[in-house]
């Protein structure tokens, strides 16, 4: 072979073998959809289910506790909607998860077992259905993702979430701030991974309704690392429009399946306004006494 076969012969080898990362991002089974060749995930045609129950505000989730069977109250303000639990007076969330990738480029900390498992953090069999009723109950709502391209997201004070998870190991309890869980990288290689992720706030966006019903439970998208309308909740920082730089923090996470907690949590309710109370009017005082 001639100098000018071998390199011929060279180009595309290398690009092959450069373009072969072990560590990189996972094709989805095709049943869960393609990757397009500049990285897009498109999902498979959606089985068509009926999600007409699903609440959209706090007036419909009440609604629905009327008739819902798997409401269990387990303490004098906690809730267990299927595997879900909620505390009205803390106002947080809890979500059973397990450990489900540490080595590789995810777009994703929390999805459902069915759901995009393969480039997520976590995943957990809790529905996102019952997620979204137990944040409605406790005061909730939707709101649409904002902000430019490769810009950080406005985060409306009643949707700022505080996130944490925690996990047993030797007999205590590790409890860390999610973000801690992913450090993001400027080259897309772990060996070069920056410091965690600096979100304090996540935004709870509520996922969003379309023509094949409640997005975020057919999808089983929970938190996403990247902008996603069909997640419950957002990455609101200025890297949630680049899919290639979010690896698991290996340095703080437990071994693969180790079972972990995940809590969220809404800011506490501002306390209602002191009565007001009219010159002269008194506690035992009616106003119309004193005005005969």
């Amino acid at each position: 072979m001639n100098c000018r076969h071998f390199v011929c012969w060279l180009i595309p080898f290398a690009a092959t073998v450069y373009a072969a990362d072990p560590v990189g991002k996972v094709s989805p089974a095709p049943s869960q959809g393609t990757i397009s060749p500049s990285g897009k995930f498109t999902p498979a045609p959606p089985v068509m289910s009926d999600t007409s129950n699903v609440p959209r505000t706090a007036a419909d989730a009440q609604s629905l506790l009327k008739h819902i069977q798997k409401l269990e109250q387990i303490g004098s303000n906690t809730f267990r909607i299927g595997l879900v639990e909620f505390d009205k007076q803390k106002r947080t969330i809890a979500i059973p998860a397990s450990v489900c990738l540490r080595d590789q480029v995810v777009e994703y900390v929390l999805v459902t077992t069915k759901g995009k498992a393969y480039e997520s953090v976590l995943s957990t069999e809790a529905s996102p259905v019952d997620v979204h009723l137990a944040m409605l109950l406790l005061g909730g709502s939707a709101v649409p993702i904002l902000g430019a391209f490769n810009q950080p997201a406005p985060v409306p004070e009643t949707n700022a979430l505080t996130v944490e998870a925690s996990w047993q190991t030797h007999d205590a309890t590790v409890t860390v701030p999610l973000a801690q869980m992913i450090c993001a990288t400027t080259n897309g290689h772990p060996l070069d991974l920056g410091r965690p992720l600096a979100v304090d706030r996540w935004l709870y966006n509520g996922s969003e309704f379309d023509q094949w019903g409640f997005a975020a439970q057919r999808e089983g998208s929970l938190v996403a690392l990247i902008r996603d309308p069909g997640a419950l909740v957002n990455n609101p920082g200025a890297d949630r429009d680049n899919d290639q730089v979010h690896f698991p923090n290996s340095a703080i996470l437990p071994a693969k399946g180790t079972p972990v907690r995940v809590v969220l949590r809404l800011p506490e309710l501002a306390p209602p306004p002191p009565p007001f109370h009219f010159p002269g009017q008194t506690p035992v005082t009616p106003l119309s006494t004193n005005m005969l």
